[in-house]
């Protein structure tokens, strides 16, 4: 579904036009419900929304902000304190209850693989490890950021498409009920409350069923396992 789509669909919800209803206002709702959903889907699947982003390290600072698109969770951390080395995993510390003295942190932590871990607080990373020099790159967050804002409900392209690299769209199978959440709010907010239609009633578990739906990634993982041969295992039909 496009961005014109999800109009024309919020329209035929709630009875509307562009006069009535404007695409401003919708757009606000739009937005606000995607991030809502988006949320929601993280919890069920860790792969929606997850992406790779690079900062850079610089020279005897701990404490880097975490960008504001960043959704609910972080999945890791990985650093490398010198431009010729690799990144490696860091461990996350939830209550780090050491000295934060420069001279302390580097008495208890390294730059070496598995010496480091980080921390989180005031939406920012404070990095545990040796002493820190300039890198370019030399951090990585794996994180799942809220999908894209739309900035317009005229779009031909479809809101699943991802609108960067670094980005997301808003998955196909939630665009239905994105406009039916609007068309819930906004006959809800009338003067006159307008009654939900039957689906509308229906939201909350339509909206489990897709969730379930997508818990689902990969269904081709098993693990096939090969039992020994009788021989081995002493079962080849003699009578002993």
């Amino acid at each position: 579904m496009t961005g014109t789509q999800l109009n024309t669909l919020v329209n035929f919800k709630c009875r509307t036009n562009d006069t009535t209803f404007t695409q401003a206002d919708k757009l606000v709702l739009v937005n606000l419900f995607k991030d809502e959903m988006a949320s929601m889907i993280v919890e069920r699947n860790a792969g929606f929304f997850l992406v790779p982003s690079t900062f850079d390290l610089v020279a005897d600072r701990r404490e880097y902000a975490i960008g504001d698109d960043l959704l609910n969770r972080i999945q890791k951390v990985e650093l490398k304190f010198s431009s010729s080395d690799s990144r490696f995993p860091s461990k996350y510390i939830k209550d780090y209850l050491g000295s934060e003295t420069e001279s302390e942190i580097v008495k208890n932590f390294s730059n070496a693989e598995n010496g480091f871990a980080h921390t989180i607080r005031r939406r920012a990373l404070f990095i545990l490890s040796g002493t820190i020099t300039s890198v370019t790159g030399g951090g990585r967050i794996w994180a799942h950021i809220f999908p894209g804002d739309l900035a317009n409900l005229t779009g031909s392209t479809g809101l699943e498409v991802d609108p960067t690299t670094t980005s997301f769209g808003f998955p196909r199978q939630f665009h239905e009920l994105l406009a039916r959440r609007i068309a819930i709010e906004y006959k809800g907010r009338q003067p006159k409350p307008i009654p939900l239609s039957p689906m509308e009633v229906n939201y909350e578990r339509d909206l489990e069923k897709q969730l379930a739906a997508i818990s689902h990634v990969d269904n081709s993982g098993e693990i096939i396992a090969e039992l020994p041969s009788a021989e081995v295992l002493w079962n080849n039909g003699a009578d002993l």
